[in-house]
């Protein structure tokens, strides 16, 4: 019989439970490599892109994306619609193209409660195309209508934006992804950080496929201690750029003929806080002479009980964007401001009714 002593099981415990540690941790990084190199997460559609840093993946549905029945679909032009987009506009509609960030995109709704696509059912002579994503920034938005968007026939050009766009410009990256950047030169507008890392996109993904705990903690330590880094350009440069943007946006508009409208789109926090970068733009519109629409006032008006059900609640994905509700009342809203501007009122009229 073989006694052990008290040195001799201890040392036996923790060389087993090295070994455990480091079979399981073997295990384990062997299958968050595997999940690395399988295709994109069905938490995120979208895939790197050279220029734009990342954009929907063309042609997929996903039935219950953001919850049981919120559907998400694009056609194969990547664009988030449940039709595809022909270059030329059917006869009998009217084109209208929206561009924005994740408030335009629909997060959290299915395809047909996001409030670009419902402008269409309040019409029968709208079509509308949703060049919204996840995550842009105002110079991601131009850049997507300069690459997907400009190309098609259209006569109004919906540019959505919420204040938090504006801060995303300063910054290379966003959301762990890389992005490019705008930046002003004597010809106007010249992009940079392009072709957009790809790099940073895979490890990112597959941090977030793999669940890397500790690479995450070491992104969020060295965000934490160099917060500086966090953008690359000041309040003026990207209101400079910002400025440039709005320009030249109208001057493709008058180009192709193509009536612009540049959109505010609250947040629950613009209800009771007032945000800078929107007293700013409606200066900047009035400077510049274009379209207007600040949905902030007429959702500032709305009763306490109303309000409710237009924001997703905390401890549901998709927090803070509209709820099928809040796209209802955007669509609503903004189709009454539409009818108010006298040239899109006209070609609606122009439009002839199949």
């Amino acid at each position: 019989m073989i006694l052990w002593s008290v040195k001799e099981i201890l040392a036996f415990l923790l060389i087993s439970v090295f070994v455990i540690l480091i079979v399981e941790g073997g295990s384990s990084t062997t299958i968050a490599i595997f999940e690395m190199l399988r295709s994109p997460p069905l938490s995120s559609p979208s895939r790197y892109d050279r220029e734009l840093g990342w954009t929907s993946i063309p042609s997929t549905y996903h039935p219950d994306f953001f919850g049981t029945g919120k559907y998400v679909r694009t056609n194969a032009q990547g664009y988030r619609n449940d039709a595809e987009t022909t270059v030329q506009v059917p006869i009998g509609k009217l084109r209208i193209i929206c561009s924005g960030d994740s408030f335009t995109y629909g997060q959290g709704v299915a395809n047909n409660h996001v409030w670009c696509h419902r402008l269409s059912e309040l019409s029968k002579q709208i079509e509308t195309v949703n060049l919204g994503q996840p995550g842009y920034g105002v110079d991601q938005m131009y850049l997507r209508y300069l690459k997907d968007g400009i190309g098609l026939e259209h006569s109004i050009h919906i540019f959505a934006f919420v204040s938090g766009d504006f801060n995303r410009m300063g910054r290379a990256n966003q959301h762990r992804h890389g992005k490019p950047m705008l930046e002003l030169d004597q010809d106007g507008l010249r992009t940079k950080n392009v072709p957009v890392p790809r790099f940073l996109w895979w490890v990112s993904r597959g941090v977030e496929r793999a669940d890397f705990r500790s690479i995450d903690l070491v992104q969020r330590v060295l965000a934490r201690l160099s917060p500086s880094k966090i953008s690359e350009l000041d309040e003026n440069e990207i209101r400079a750029i910002t400025s440039k943007v709005f320009e030249s946006v109208k001057q493709l508009s008058s180009k192709n003929n193509i009536t612009p409208v540049f959109v505010f789109l609250p947040t629950e926090k613009d209800i009771g806080k007032e945000s800078s970068w929107r007293a700013w733009v409606a200066s900047t519109m009035k400077n510049l002479a274009l379209p207007f629409v600040d949905l902030t006032p007429a959702i500032r008006a709305l009763s306490a009980p109303r309000l409710t059900n237009f924001f997703i609640p905390e401890g549901i994905p998709s927090v803070g964007h509209y709820t099928e509700d809040g796209n209802d009342w955007v669509a609503d809203e903004l189709y009454r401001k539409l009818m108010e501007i006298p040239r899109i009122r006209t070609l609606l009229d122009k439009t002839e009714v199949l």
